[in-house]
């Protein structure tokens, strides 16, 4: 008979393998083929026939509810534009996969890791993490427009010296001023007649048109894939980031 903490671990491995799969297409072609979330969920469908045959019994409850909520999650943020359907796809076959998670298993591994959880939730806890770690882009565009900066004297803001200070350091954080043609970034900075303007308002993602100027303001168009594969690797390792995040905060003041 197979052991729970067996299955746990193919879990783990075919969402990590799901997850690799859709980075890796999404960084070389900006595009995942639906046939990657047939398979995984195939694959899924045949572990919970297996543990049901080796004789586990799991809560219908503690698994549909993961799911739904991953559900109405990416629903709600792929309808408002900030998701692209790849980025919805993968949270809910994450919780197809691996519906909750309590550290049990890494903790077998790694006594002690994944101990910060807020909740056992796991879309929930690989959303958070995923968002937290890709604010990791904002020391890359600071890098990038200091680099600009020491290169071309003066000439950081050129043509956009109207805006007021809070948009220059906004720009700062969240983009970076190109000095050649960009590979995947999205224009933050628009011209209206004839003057050039900074524009932070989200492009919808599965339409958004990368830039292809050169010399203008741009924000990375890093796959969130990326992120979301970060932030469930993180989940074993930590657990919840903004848990420790909490934890921290609350020693402070405690």
């Amino acid at each position: 008979m197979i052991a729970s903490m067996d299955f746990d671990f193919i879990r783990i491995l075919l969402a990590v393998g799901m997850l690799s799969s859709a980075s890796f297409l999404d960084i070389r072609r900006r595009e995942v083929s639906d046939l990657l979330w047939v398979v995984f969920g195939i694959l899924a469908l045949v572990v919970y026939v297996l543990e049901f045959a080796n004789g586990i019994t799991f809560d219908l409850l503690t698994t549909a509810v993961p799911i739904s909520i991953a559900v109405a999650i990416s629903f709600g943020v792929y309808k408002s534009g900030l998701f692209g359907g790849a980025d919805a796809l993968a949270l809910i076959m994450v919780a197809v996969i691996l519906p909750t998670f309590d550290g049990r298993f890494m903790n077998q591994i790694l006594p002690g890791g994944s101990e910060f959880l807020l909740h056992s939730i796991t879309p929930l806890i690989v959303l958070s993490n995923a968002v937290i770690l890709s604010l990791s882009q904002i020391g890359f565009n600071v890098a990038s427009n200091a680099k600009y900066a020491w290169k071309n004297p003066g000439k950081l803001f050129d043509g956009l010296e109207h805006e007021p200070l809070s948009k220059k350091i906004v720009a700062s954080a969240i983009g970076y001023k190109t000095s050649s043609k960009p590979s995947y970034a999205f224009p933050i900075e628009h011209t209206v007649d004839g003057r050039r303007q900074f524009s932070f308002t989200p492009g919808y993602a599965e339409t958004a048109e990368y830039e292809s100027r050169s010399n203008v303001w741009v924000t990375p168009g890093t796959p969130f894939l990326v992120f979301m594969l970060a932030g469930f690797v993180t989940m074993f390792v930590v657990g919840d980031v903004s848990a420790l995040i909490f934890s921290d905060i609350s020693s402070f003041f405690g």
